[in-house]
């Protein structure tokens, strides 16, 4: 798939997203439309290699997304893919059905979500037990994730061990729930930091395809775990949600839907 395909399924799954969560009232719409970009790359590249054909196959890569409140993006992807079927889908926020979080049982879910700083040591275990070095272990993180101890203690085991086919990429949109997220901790001197710790860093524009394309290619070499700074914007493309704290959970009214609607339908 080349970089104009790419855009055009993060344009389609943008206005699927929306139009999911209005119906449902239910839905993080910030956080899951500055991560959607780096999904759609993940699953449509095919560098996570997973198929309706394959997503059993215990060879194929496997993906946590930590910050799993973005679940509504991986339900509409493997959706798309044919993994899962459109009554699934429909289920989501009802009794029984697709919950907030993601849950193993789901085909193409590779780890349940729900308490956060957890993805990067659950990979880490799979990693370091896989015989098959060239199997990738990929999980996004959330930026406000990064505070917690036990991200410090996976990437200390990452880098000591050098499991080189473990992949973390940091959603990097610097709103949590409540408040802005500065440049300090391990953002204060991140590539220093990750790097004296046994990694190899990167960072791009969380919403350039291009980026991702050249970063990926050097992930496939790599003798180290990789991590991955990607700068994104909360609420990417629809304007009045951009880089604010409200879109974390709200939902649009009406009136906002229609703006948000049309705003998505005409590529902003």
């Amino acid at each position: 798939m080349c970089i104009n395909l790419y855009k055009s399924k993060a344009a389609e799954l943008r206005l699927k997203i929306l139009n999911l969560a209005v119906k449902k009232s239910k839905g993080h719409l910030g956080g899951t439309f500055s991560c959607l970009d780096l999904m759609v790359y993940l699953f449509y590249s095919n560098f996570l290699n997973i198929s309706k054909k394959n997503h059993n196959n215990k060879k194929r890569n496997k993906f946590i997304l930590s910050k799993g409140h973005a679940c509504i993006a991986q339900y509409l992807i493997l959706n798309d893919l044919k993994i899962i079927s459109k009554k699934t889908l429909n289920s989501y926020g009802s009794d029984g059905g697709l919950g907030a979080q993601l849950d193993i049982n789901t085909p193409g879910v590779d780890w349940n979500t729900g308490s956060l700083g957890h993805s990067l040591g659950v990979i880490s275990g799979m990693a370091a037990s896989s015989d098959n070095p060239h199997k990738k272990f990929v999980t996004i993180v959330g930026d406000a994730e990064m505070d917690e101890g036990s991200v410090w203690e996976a990437l200390a085991f990452c880098g000591e061990k050098k499991l080189s086919n473990v992949v973390v990429i940091i959603d990097r949109n610097r709103l949590s729930v409540t408040d802005t997220l500065e440049d300090v901790g391990i953002f204060r001197d991140f590539h220093n930091i990750v790097n004296s710790l046994g990694w190899n860093s990167y960072e791009i524009n969380g919403h350039d395809f291009i980026e991702m394309e050249k970063v990926f290619k050097k992930i496939k070499v790599s003798k180290k775990p990789v991590i991955i700074l990607a700068n994104t914007i909360k609420g990417k493309g629809i304007s009045f949600m951009e880089n604010s704290i409200k879109w974390h959970h709200a939902i649009p009214t009406n009136e906002e839907y229609k703006l948000a609607e049309k705003e998505l339908r005409n590529g902003k």
